[in-house]
């Protein structure tokens, strides 16, 4: 196995008008908040929300059929553009049953068992959209659901769904998404679409229908890279592509369109998360993230966590998982973790609940920013308005330093300055694409700033990224906070490590190496080690 991918960052984890169909009812229609694709994105949003909910009927997902998932997350889609009753998937293990909770007890939002089909009668959505699984059609359905306000049937569902009053709108089961998109693109959201294979029934299809974005798939091929290239400067792909030759197959093509990815192909409910709007949190924990008085005769240390980008880990069992921030050691050393700015917008409940939960804890910006690309295949114009859009993000959500993920671009401090001269951001931490630590904690300056590279790492299976060689490297660093090179930063993988491995590498550091959280190391590099 190669080390690029060996690698990898991730393993496998587990409007109406114009559209022909003026026969329909009144109750088919659009509400006039989703008539057109700008309508849906709330005023200093970055993304399409749905509206706040006021009742949840809460289906057990494991309780439904995969057809009835795709049913009742197209229905809920279409029911957030509406606030009031819209439904809510729970899987009880994982983070969804918090983000229940959280919305019930700090958002005053009521919540209910609910019955799939009494929730159908009730909504007043008349039609339905025919798909066949195993086929593309369920993404067709998916993506026409948002477009004609029906929900989307699997062929199995067509006559009970008939017995509950539906009607069928079109029949999509020959249909694929080129023929989406040679038919409708022009009446479908330009600044986000969602990349989702079709044998997930109920996952991300929620979000399709709300926001009317383009749902599709189809791994690496030219007309992917025909989709992506359609869209805006600056679009969001939220989703996942193919990764099994390496996730750079596809974020290399989004990077060179100018187009970033969210990872989040496993999400669920963000019609529902989105609906809560806050328009500004605060970190709490870590001292704040304030540059320290420095000891002159100290080392100092940061571990931050890999993949913070990733929101349907955040939504999923990263709160739960002793490993990562379900660790009862958690709070017991200063951690750094990575966060997409993006929730501040698609789940803002779940991005303050976990500054409200982080005692130690700081949270800094996943990679690359707004979502995850390569910097430096960004088109120039696409990049300023992404860096633009960051820092009104960071600002938003308390964040004021980004990872970055890139190849062989350390050292390119124009490339930087695009981030740099943002006000909102003190610094950027540098991870050379395979492997992360290539430049050995240096550090490069662009508008007054660092760029700082990772020290060490802790991999399994990879070359001085055990507990061992690493705590010999922190403990043997040089003592000296007014010099780039008193400070380490130490990136843990997500998917090989935990917390209990950093736990390891922090009992065992002498007295002078000091862990701060990354934030507070990238103030102190900019305030007390300038070139």
């Amino acid at each position: 196995m190669s080390d690029r991918r060996r690698l990898t960052r991730r393993h496998a984890l587990g409007l109406t008008a114009g559209l022909g169909l003026s026969s329909l009812a009144p109750s088919l229609a659009l509400p006039a908040a989703a008539s057109s694709a700008s309508g849906l994105t709330a005023a200093g949003s970055a993304y399409p929300k749905g509206q706040r909910p006021r009742l949840l009927s809460v289906l057990a997902e494991d309780s439904l059929s995969a057809a009835e998932r795709t049913l009742a997350t197209t229905l809920q889609g279409l029911l957030a553009r509406r606030g009031n009753e819209t439904l809510y998937l729970n899987i009880p293990s994982l983070g969804y049953q918090i983000w229940l909770d959280d919305l019930v007890s700090r958002y005053g939002v009521q919540a209910r068992p609910g019955d799939l089909w009494k929730t159908v009668s009730r909504s007043r959505v008349a039609g339905y959209v025919l798909f066949r699984t195993g086929t593309p059609s369920v993404n067709v359905a998916t993506t026409l659901a948002g477009l004609t306000g029906a929900v989307a049937v699997e062929e199995s569902l067509e006559a009970l769904a008939i017995r509950h009053g539906l009607r069928k709108v079109l029949d999509v089961r020959d249909k694929d998404d080129r023929w989406v998109m040679d038919n409708y693109w022009s009446r479908l959201r330009h600044d986000v679409a969602i990349e989702q294979r079709g044998d997930w029934p109920e996952r991300l299809r929620d979000y399709v229908t709300m926001a009317g974005t383009l749902a599709f798939f189809d791994g690496n091929s030219a007309f992917r890279a025909e989709v992506v290239e359609a869209l805006d400067d600056d679009a969001t792909v939220i989703g996942w592509g193919d990764a099994a030759n390496g996730e750079d197959k596809f974020i290399g093509p989004n990077s060179d369109a100018g187009v970033k990815a969210i990872p989040a192909d496993h999400a669920r409910n963000l019609s529902v998360l989105s609906g809560v709007t806050e328009d500004r949190l605060s970190q709490r924990g870590g001292g704040g993230g304030r540059a320290l008085e420095p000891d002159p005769n100290a080392h100092y240390v940061t571990f931050l966590i890999t993949d913070g980008d990733n929101i349907q880990w955040m939504l999923g069992d990263f709160p739960t998982d002793q490993r990562w921030f379900g660790s009862p050691h958690r709070s017991t050393v200063d951690l750094g973790w990575g966060i997409s700015p993006s929730l501040i917008d698609l789940a803002p409940s779940v991005m303050r609940w976990y500054y409200d939960q982080s005692v130690k804890d700081r949270w800094v910006v996943g990679p690359s920013g707004g979502g995850y690309m390569y910097p430096s295949r960004y088109p120039a114009a696409a990049l300023e308005r992404h860096t633009a859009s960051l820092a009104k993000s960071m600002e938003r959500a308390d964040l004021s330093a980004v990872q970055i993920i890139d190849f062989d671009s350390f050292q390119d401090k124009r490339l930087w300055s695009s981030y740099l001269k943002r006000p909102q951001i003190d610094g950027l931490i540098y991870l050379e694409y395979s492997r992360y630590d290539s430049h050995k904690g240096k550090v490069v300056w662009s508008e007054g700033k660092p760029v700082i590279s990772a020290r060490t790492m802790l991999w399994d299976g990879l070359d001085g990224a055990d507990e061992a060689s690493v705590t010999a490297e922190l403990n043997s660093a040089v003592r000296n906070p007014r010099s780039t090179a008193g400070y380490s930063v130490v990136l843990w993988h997500a998917w090989s490590k935990s917390v209990d491995n950093v736990m390891t590498v922090v009992n065992g550091l002498a007295p002078h190496v000091k862990v701060i959280p990354p934030d507070t190391l990238v103030k102190m590099v900019g305030k007390y080690a300038k070139p």
